[in-house]
């Protein structure tokens, strides 16, 4: 009898030990549970948080409002110092601070941190372009370029045939200009830059073609206008060589492309 006692003892003994742990491990995974969703939510009020200081500090700089950007860039940093996005944001600030060091210090951090973030590379290969640093600009720019999901491909394979001809590659140019142009038929400096070389390689019909869309998309510039003098007088077109000279000279007086029209002129008159 004592030994049934005991044993039925032992038995509801085991079961509330049980019952205790099983309450205990419930209790348990409700609390981690909680935990988690709390710092899931967090995590995405810090990283909305994030995406707003970096959209509008971007934004404060299309408008030239330093301070602004320079405000909303540091709170993104302080909230996530990690962020790539956030370091070319401020280095597009110090690059229009005339701070160039500091510049190249957040574009560079902005590749250590996110290799593959395309908007930073591409701005640091114009920076390099603006630093004559054109090797390291072109670099940069085939890396950016074969991002097929980068949204300004074409403006970065404008930026990649102007390295490209700076560092005497000039059929890899022309095909970056090309690939621009197929990208974005609207990308009128493409056009001008195959109008120019196609006239060096005396095509000028293509010269004049690809001049005559540029003009369809662009306001005058001295350099088109130049061009368009050279061109008109190959053909014989002396209407289009007054006009375009006229132009030139009422517009951009001041530009070398004026001076080299003087010079050009009295050397054809034989003055």
């Amino acid at each position: 009898m004592k030994n049934n006692l005991l044993i039925c003892l032992i038995v509801c003994t085991s079961l509330l030990s049980v019952s205790c742990v099983r309450t205990t491990t419930v209790s348990g995974n409700s609390l981690t549970t909680e935990n988690s969703l709390r710092a899931a939510d967090r995590k995405d009020k810090q990283a909305e948080a994030l995406e707003t200081y970096i959209k509008l500090g971007l934004g404060y700089l299309r408008e030239g409002n330093r301070d602004g950007a320079r405000l909303h860039l540091k709170k993104a940093l302080e909230t996530d110092p990690r962020s790539g996005m956030a370091h070319n944001g401020m280095a597009l600030l110090y690059q229009m601070d005339k701070e160039d060091q500091l510049a190249e210090q957040h574009f560079e951090k902005a590749l250590m941190l996110e290799p593959d973030l395309t908007a930073a590379r591409n701005n640091y290969a114009v920076f390099l372009m603006r630093k004559d640093r054109y090797q390291e600009a072109y670099e940069h720019l085939l890396r950016a370029a074969a991002d097929l999901e980068y949204q300004r491909r074409s403006r970065v394979h404008l930026t990649l045939g102007q390295a490209a001809m700076q560092l005497g590659k000039k059929e890899e140019a022309m095909a970056a200009w090309e690939k621009a142009i197929n990208l974005n038929p609207q990308m009128a400096p493409a056009y001008l830059a195959l109008a120019q070389e196609y006239f060096e390689k005396r095509e000028l019909p293509l010269a004049k073609r690809y001049l005559d869309r540029y003009s369809e998309l662009a306001g005058p510039r001295a350099s088109a206008l130049w061009l368009g003098i050279r061109l008109a007088a190959v053909f014989e077109n002396e209407d289009g060589v007054a006009s375009k000279a006229l132009a030139l000279e009422k517009m951009f007086p001041y530009s070398q492309e004026y001076l080299d029209y003087k010079a050009w002129a009295k050397a054809r008159t034989g003055d």
